[in-house]
């Protein structure tokens, strides 16, 4: 009865003396050299490229994908004229093709041989020549009766009907690339004098209740003003996202960001990262070796994007600060650091 007695007083004093290690995520400091100053303008969201597509050949239409909004792939058939007459003219151009063709061979033979005049191979040579371009231009016509799309796409417009005859050059089908998107918008020369090779574009979106952000690339930047806007247009282009369907025609937002140098580098740090203690802003500094917090009393200053905020003084670069728990630590206590998330960890809930 004593031992067990004597065991559970022990068991108590090691539990009192066991101290609760809270884990905590750290980050180091850094000094912002550039910031970024960023200008946005009303834009809309067009195809990346729409193209009239006609026949080579004329006839009558025997088959016509009128189905707007389809998607098609790069080559396949999108519409076909009556091949007959292409098919009849192939076969009458082969036979007398590869008539010329054993005829040419044949002189050709007998020149070497010396046994005819050059006049006569000559002859002979231009018919061979003839009928073999004359062969060509009807395989090629016959293939012209198939309209094949030249990218992959959707049907924007039909601008005929099935059965219709159609002539050369006639419009048929007005198809739309949708890959890429192009953002154009009109900026002043104000705003287009800030831009350098290191400006950064951004096309955003209000889809819902939720706002993308999609980088983009400049395409063009025009370099006559518009009499009416005193403004210059720009377009740059953006991925097709794969989660969000947008659509040629839409209104949007175009983000210019243009990064320059910074005339008083300031240390930019999460807001999580301070609390306030007296009316005074605190830091948690971070020591590697004992594994400790200590309070650092700093000058705060503007909240920047993303939740970021100025720290004016009582910060250098390079100083590892807890960015997590805040408002739950004490002078000296031991801490543990958390890992940092992973690029895999999406949404970082693992």
């Amino acid at each position: 009865m004593l031992i067990t007695t004597l065991t559970l007083l022990a068991c108590k004093e090691k539990a009192a003396e066991k101290v609760h290690v809270r884990s905590v995520r750290i980050i180091k400091t850094t000094l912002a050299s550039t910031q970024e100053n960023s200008t946005i303008v009303p834009a809309s969201i067009n195809e990346k490229r729409e193209t009239k597509l006609a026949f080579r050949v004329r006839g009558p239409l025997v088959r016509l994908n009128d189905t707007i909004g389809n998607f098609v792939k790069k080559g396949q058939v999108i519409a076909k004229v009556d091949a007959r007459d292409y098919a009849i003219a192939v076969e009458s151009t082969q036979a007398a093709y590869k008539l010329a063709n054993a005829e040419y061979k044949r002189y050709k033979t007998l020149l070497e041989k010396e046994s005819v005049a050059t006049s006569v191979y000559d002859q002979i040579e231009s018919n061979y020549t003839r009928a073999k371009t004359a062969y060509q231009s009807a395989q090629n016509a016959l293939y012209d009766t198939d309209l094949r799309a030249p990218f992959s796409g959707y049907i924007s417009k039909v601008l005929v009907n099935n059965f219709e005859e159609v002539n050369p050059g006639q419009p048929i089908i007005s198809l739309i690339d949708l890959s890429e998107f192009e953002v154009k918008a009109w900026i002043s020369l104000k705003d287009l004098t800030k831009m350098n090779e290191n400006t950064q574009y951004a096309c955003l979106i209000n889809v819902g209740n939720k706002k993308i952000r999609i980088p983009g690339k400049l395409k063009e930047i025009g370099h006559k003003s518009s009499n009416s806007k005193q403004s210059y247009p720009i377009s740059i282009l953006i991925d097709a996202p794969k989660d969000n369907k947008l659509r040629a025609g839409m209104t949007t937002h175009l983000e210019i960001i243009n990064t320059t140098p910074n005339p008083n580098p300031k240390i930019d740090i999460p807001v999580s990262c301070v609390f306030s203690s007296k009316n005074k802003s605190y830091v948690w500094l971070y020591d590697e070796h004992t594994q400790k917090v200590s309070a650092k009393e700093v000058v705060s200053g503007d909240i920047t994007a993303d939740d970021f905020i100025q720290i004016h003084k009582g910060l250098s670069a390079g100083v590892n600060i807890v960015s997590t728990g805040v408002h739950y630590l004490t002078e000296g206590q031991k801490v543990k650091v958390l890992k940092a998330f992973t690029k895999s960890n999406v949404g970082n809930k693992l």
